[in-house]
């Protein structure tokens, strides 16, 4: 097994393993298909300020999750609905968002990671 494929199996354990970085999340499709697994998830997200230049930390929700786990991938331009805990608990109350912007893949290592927002319910 190369370094890779390695990292790839290890993603097991660092992403997906509730005693260490893994919390439920549900993806659900465009189509409505259900995937219901574990993955990092980081509730703030680090942007550059754009009038000043500096860092700032914005609570926009980030999933890590590894792409052998999933039996369908979100595609750019595709709407999927992300469910994620509230709090970092894995019995935590779970709420909906969308997904921000296109999947950042990391294919080399084989991850993916999605930006979140809040979905807001239209009457």
């Amino acid at each position: 097994m190369n370094l890779r494929e390695q990292i790839e199996a290890d993603l097991a354990e660092s992403l997906e393993n509730p005693d260490d970085y893994g919390l439920p999340v549900v993806l659900i499709s465009p189509d409505g298909e259900v995937q219901e697994l574990n993955g990092q998830v980081l509730y703030d997200t680090k942007r550059v300020d754009p009038e000043t230049g500096l860092d700032m930390i914005i609570p926009t929700p980030v999933v890590t999750l590894r792409r052998s786990s999933l039996t369908r991938i979100p595609l750019a331009g595709e709407k999927w609905a992300v469910r994620i805990p509230e709090t970092p608990s894995s019995t935590a109350t779970k709420t909906t968002h969308a997904i921000e912007r296109a999947p950042e893949e990391g294919k080399s290592i084989g991850f993916i990671r999605l930006y979140l927002k809040k979905a807001v319910q239209t009457p």
